[in-house]
């Protein structure tokens, strides 16, 4: 099913969507934060689980890196499942991980046992990254397509505020183990969620995905151009959450909880624009510009941070949010357009492969360069030059 059936099935299939495609996105998003809270708890648990183990800077960050590492190997693959099996199994899968992840590391003795728990996180994130956004376009026209995705992508963002803002108050009434206590019990509710709730949609093609499609994925130029601006935004957006903290506590004399306070305004900026930014989409009818504007203000807003004075920082980094919530929404938009429902899984599971490798890398190569330079603005013009690329390839894009 290419665009344009895609189109026409949503026309004839206007009588036959309800109300209940709201049920079915929140229960999606409400999986997808399950997945995102128990990654984001471990950065405020750092010291503790630093303590317990007798470990060094670079082993806890492992704690971090080893989720992303199954998204690397397994997005494509996974992606095409879902195609060829349903979203419904794949997503059970995936819940099941994400306690099954929580629990274990929460009971973990070692720092190996630890790890194991985060690698089983990974695994179930790869599925809930290609499996729950692909079931969006089975119910919702590609005239609202932009507004749901926009509703399913502050995900991220909410999920991380709720850890960094609770995880710390768990940790201090109780223990750094509780977080992933009430991360496991979480990912058991996403189990009953999806298992109750979540269903294909009237606008799901009558034949199962075929491994043919996901020869199809693979070789169209355009899945691979929105999906590699998809790596450079969260390659830029990431490390911009990974580095800002230390960036501003030792080259601007900041104190360390304003610092992490700042590196947060990013995610609490972009919650609200996200959505709005969807629906415009809607109403214009075409994502591509979206995607160029937002990522060359994008670029612009990282130079901007860096050479603002502290006392316009919040400032600065509102417009960076404000900007950079342009490009969820309209990738993700445009993905499932381009081929069609019938290839969404194995269409994510491409952009899933492309996070996981912005997520691995940027942080990274930031952090390279901050070792290089010694430079605040250097820094944050290597964020910016990755927007810029982002922009490029946006911009060569025919599917619009």
């Amino acid at each position: 099913m290419d665009l344009k059936e895609y189109r026409y099935a949503s026309m004839n299939s206007q009588l036959k969507i309800s109300s209940y495609r709201w049920v079915v996105l929140f229960a999606v998003f409400y999986v997808f934060v399950a997945f995102a809270f128990a990654f984001q708890e471990v950065p405020p648990l750092m010291t503790p689980i630093m303590d317990e183990f007798n470990i060094t800077n670079a082993e806890a960050s492992l704690l971090m890196s080893i989720v992303v590492i199954p998204g690397i190997f397994l997005g494509i693959p996974v992606g095409a499942s879902v195609d060829k099996y349903g979203v419904k199994l794949i997503g059970l899968i995936s819940t099941v991980l994400i306690a099954i992840g929580g629990l274990t590391t929460a009971l973990a003795d070692s720092f190996v046992f630890a790890l194991v728990g985060r690698l089983i996180l990974g695994f179930g994130g790869v599925f809930v990254t290609t499996a729950m956004p692909a079931i969006i376009p089975q119910w919702f026209q590609s005239k609202e397509l932009g507004k749901a995705m926009g509703i399913y992508g502050i995900n991220m963002p909410l999920a991380t505020v709720i850890a960094f803002q609770t995880v710390g108050m768990l940790r201090l009434a109780y223990n750094w183990r509780y977080p992933f206590y009430i991360g496991a019990a979480i990912g058991i509710v996403a189990i009953v969620v999806l298992t109750l709730i979540v269903k294909d949609g009237p606008l799901k093609p009558k034949e199962h995905g075929q491994w043919s499609d996901t020869r199809q994925v693979l070789q169209n130029a355009e899945i691979w151009k929105v999906s590699i601006v998809w790596l450079l935004f969260n390659a830029a957006a990431l490390s911009f959450t990974a580095w800002a903290p230390s960036l501003f506590e030792n080259y601007k004399g900041i104190d360390p909880a304003n610092a992490s306070f700042l590196a947060s305004i990013l995610m609490l900026a972009a919650i609200p624009f996200v959505p709005i930014y969807g629906w415009f989409s809607d109403k214009m009818g075409r994502r591509k510009p979206l995607m160029v504007i937002g990522s060359v203000l994008m670029a612009l807003a990282f130079i901007t941070v860096a050479y603002t004075p502290n006392f316009a920082l919040a400032a600065s980094i509102i417009a960076l949010g404000a900007t950079a919530a342009m490009v969820p929404p309209t990738a993700s938009a445009l993905l499932p357009e381009i081929l069609g429902p019938s290839s969404a899984g194995a269409s994510f599971g491409v952009m899933a492969l492309c996070l996981n490798i912005g997520a691995a890398l940027g942080p990274l190569l930031i952090g390279y360069l901050i070792d290089i330079t010694k430079s605040l603005t250097s820094s944050f013009i290597g964020m910016a030059l990755l927007s810029a690329v982002a922009a490029v390839v946006a911009f060569s894009l025919k599917a619009s």
